[in-house]
């Protein structure tokens, strides 16, 4: 059986797109590095019922900059299609060992769900519950450990570091923020 903590949770599929099977993506991890060749087989978790199943990609290209559009084995029409909508996707942390930037790797979406923690104390704020990215400063929304929600700025400045892992995610708060 596929265990969760071997994977990474990468986004959720969208809607079908088309006639033929193909079903669009919103995911915080750019493929195209993981896709080098015709003979690359490319598999990817999809949660049903708590349990991950691998599903064989046979194509994907991008629509705009952030959705992808899968063609997934086995599905061939638009119903089947529809059906994956609103699923969890899940790829093989491996595939995230390598030697890459994490800023050329994920977006901000993919914290969604992180502990955040303040870096200058080493303690947990909260949990990350949505990125806002509607304003021209990103902004990170908080449930914190008190049960309140806080909003803070996040740009690839403001992180110090980022535990894939244990998904903690080390955040510089400028001050006084906390306290608002």
């Amino acid at each position: 059986m596929l265990r969760k903590e071997d994977f990474e949770h990468i986004g959720t599929l969208g809607r079908a797109h088309g006639t033929q099977g193909e079903v669009s993506a919103k995911l915080s991890v750019d493929l195209s590095g993981l896709w080098e060749g015709a003979d690359t087989s490319l598999f990817l978790m999809l949660e049903e019922q708590g349990l991950l199943i691998p599903y064989r990609v046979l194509k994907r290209r991008t629509k705009g900059e952030d959705i992808d559009l899968i063609t997934f084995s086995g599905i061939t029409t638009k119903d089947e299609a529809d059906a994956l909508t609103g699923r969890p996707v899940w790829l093989d942390r491996d595939y995230l060992s390598g030697e890459e930037d994490v800023e050329d790797f994920f977006d901000l979406q993919h914290f969604v769900g992180f502990d955040l923690y303040d870096a200058s104390t080493q303690s947990c704020v909260g949990r990350a519950v949505e990125i806002d990215e509607s304003t021209i400063n990103t902004l990170l929304r908080v449930e914190t450990t008190a049960g309140e929600e806080l909003i803070l700025p996040i740009s690839e400045e403001l992180i110090e570091r980022l535990d894939l892992q244990g998904h903690r995610l080390y955040l510089h708060i400028p001050a006084g923020l906390l306290e608002l």
